[in-house]
């Protein structure tokens, strides 16, 4: 049996000798599905160093107002991204550093892997080498 309580410590334990990790599981899978839509990355992109409105966010992605808004909605309420009002506007900020950082390991990672010459690797390292 496994004495700690803390996740990061068992994480190499049988599943059967640490069956909470099921639930930890459950809940890292929920947060990196939020990844798998390229929508919502680009929202992340958008967002990722600057507090952005919806409209900004509409403009930058290429996305429709409702789109934008439904992927803005889920990643809130998964705590990616936070929401303030001003004004009329509703402005958008990723909230959570660790998330930011994993999308910019894995672009970075992603884009090494594609031709040097491509545009879309050029856009993904430079996103992944702004300041953080």
């Amino acid at each position: 049996m496994i004495e700690s309580r803390n996740p990061s410590e068992a994480f190499g334990a049988d599943a059967a000798e640490a069956p909470e990790l099921g639930e930890v599981f459950v809940a890292v899978a929920r947060y990196f599905s939020l990844l798998a839509e390229p929508t919502r990355l680009r929202i992340l992109h958008a967002i990722c160093h600057d507090e952005r409105s919806v409209s900004a966010i509409v403009e930058a992605t290429g996305a429709t107002q409702t789109n934008v808004s439904r992927h803005l909605s889920l990643l809130h309420q998964a705590g990616v991204v936070s929401r303030r009002r001003e004004g009329s506007s509703v402005l958008y900020k990723v909230l959570d550093p660790e998330f930011g950082e994993m999308c910019r390991s894995v672009c970075s990672r992603i884009a090494g892997r594609m031709d040097a010459g491509d545009l879309l690797k050029r856009g993904l390292l430079e996103f992944a080498a702004r300041p953080r």
